[in-house]
């Protein structure tokens, strides 16, 4: 599954700032806006600085959290709460604690709503972990469709985080997060039965973003729901991405013969 791009564009010119002698102003998360504008958060101190900056620079999801909570801990007050939040709610989805994911992410949203980062991360976890058999399947999607959604009319209108990106590498990170709301639009869609709404949707995704590894989840995603010809086209679809590497090739020769299995034990028992 694609992360979620915390530590790109906005927060990466964050790093730009912190690496300064002395605290300087920083990019907000990728996506958040004010009515004036982006939100400008910054160090109230060396110390604070050097904490956010130890945040975004941790190699691993444990580390990562650790440091985003010695950031609250140490420092309560300051700006970059929602961006601790929204590291928390990453790793802990990177580690497959995605009740954990949930909460932390909510709580950044709730402090940022306009960040199509925490939106997408959130529309990522809900319609990738939500399974048909939970009881409260309906709501969780809806809270997927919404998010993807708002991410989507966000990164219509958003500003590049920092003057000096040229048009074209914003342009090619802005697609990459749309690419990740088709996918959880899919998702939702597939989990409802909505087989139309999820292949146009898989569809939109995947021409944005031509990804080998997601078009195997996509795969799955079908076979779980028993689509055996649908998951079969999407692992010739990977397969025949020139990007595609060895151990991608190699997992998808092994679904493509348990798909196939499982499609002519599906036949047998009709």
């Amino acid at each position: 599954m694609r992360r979620i791009a915390i530590l790109s564009i906005g927060l990466l010119a964050a790093l730009s700032a912190f690496g300064q002698t002395t605290p300087a102003p920083a990019p907000g998360p990728a996506g958040a806006t004010g009515a004036s504008g982006p939100k400008v958060p910054h160090p109230k101190s060396k110390a604070e600085n050097d904490a956010v900056l130890a945040m975004f620079k941790a190699s691993d999801p444990d580390a990562q959290i650790k440091a985003a909570e010695d950031l609250l801990k140490t420092f309560p007050d300051t700006d970059y709460k929602p961006q601790a939040y929204l590291v928390e709610a990453q790793s802990y989805h990177d580690k497959r604690d995605d009740p954990k994911a949930i909460v932390l992410g909510e709580e950044s949203l709730e402090l940022d709503p306009k960040s199509y980062t925490t939106l997408l991360l959130l529309a990522d976890v809900y319609s990738r972990s939500t399974k048909s058999t939970d009881l409260d399947m309906n709501d969780k999607l809806t809270k997927a469709d919404k998010y993807a959604k708002d991410a989507l009319a966000l990164l219509e209108t958003a500003k590049k985080p920092k003057e000096d990106l040229s048009d074209a590498d914003w342009n090619a990170a802005k697609s990459n997060e749309e690419s990740q709301a088709w996918l959880s639009l899919g998702f939702s869609a597939l989990l409802r039965k909505k087989l139309d709404d999820a292949k146009t949707d898989f569809q939109k995704g995947t021409d944005i973003s031509p990804d080998p590894l997601e078009m195997l989840y996509i795969e799955r995603a079908y076979g779980d729901a028993k689509r055996y010809d649908d998951a079969i086209a999407w692992i010739d679809k990977a397969t025949a991405l020139p990007n595609i590497n060895d151990r991608l090739k190699q997992i998808a020769t092994s679904d493509k013969t348990r798909d196939q299995a499982l499609k002519a034990k599906q036949a047998q028992s009709q």
